[in-house]
């Protein structure tokens, strides 16, 4: 899954349940603004850690 992937996955899960980024950011263990960054503006770049910890979020594993 490539960043934009993973970005557009995180918005349809926002929109499907209504899920603010602040616990996102939260259950990831990130701030709000780092996240909120990084979904907004394509050339902000997080760790591969962290896109590990969004996938896992996404799939319900965190």
């Amino acid at each position: 899954m490539n960043d934009k992937q993973l970005r557009e996955a995180l918005f349809r899960l926002q929109q499907k349940f209504g899920t603010p980024t602040t616990f996102i950011a939260k259950r990831v263990g990130v701030s709000r603004e780092h996240l909120s960054r990084w979904l907004h503006h394509e050339s902000y770049v997080i760790s591969n850690e962290l896109k590990t910890k969004l996938k896992q979020f996404i799939k319900g594993e965190i």
